[in-house]
């Protein structure tokens, strides 16, 4: 399938108690933070590129799980095709400064993550993120 854009991004968690995942709100709804791969980025910088910029957040990426989601969406009549590598990335604080494409975040726990993200795509791929936390992270 050729794709009309590529984008990068992650599964941002924090590990209290239990594991929290964050996701930020804009205009299209609640979402993981992830962004558009500049011509001459790799998958990665582009992920951590993205987090930054929407977050300020510096994160280590894990591993071992990558996803790749496909989203077909509509813009001014045209279906778009957007592949998204989608990374799980540990952020070690809670504090986030928003970019201005998004007008909110949160911290969630697993359940509330999953009820509150928008598209059923970024809730399979936080199924897997954390199930790679629970048997491969917290494992060790």
């Amino acid at each position: 399938m050729r794709f009309n854009e590529r984008a990068a991004g992650a599964v941002v968690y924090l590990l209290r108690e239990r594991s929290l995942y964050l996701v930020l709100h804009n205009k299209f709804g609640w979402d993981f933070p992830h962004g558009l791969i500049k011509e001459y980025e790799s998958d990665i910088a582009a992920a951590l590129r993205e987090i930054y910029e929407e977050t300020h957040l510096k994160v280590d990426l894990m591993p071992g799980f990558a996803e790749r989601v496909v989203i077909r969406f509509s813009r001014r009549g045209r279906t778009i095709y957007k592949e998204i590598v989608m990374y799980l990335a540990r952020a070690y604080t809670e504090e986030v400064q928003l970019s201005k494409e998004h007008d909110s975040y949160a911290w969630l726990d697993y359940e509330d993550a999953l009820d509150k993200l928008s598209r059923d795509e970024m809730r399979r791929v936080l199924i897997k993120a954390n199930n790679f936390i629970k048997s491969v992270i917290l494992a060790r």
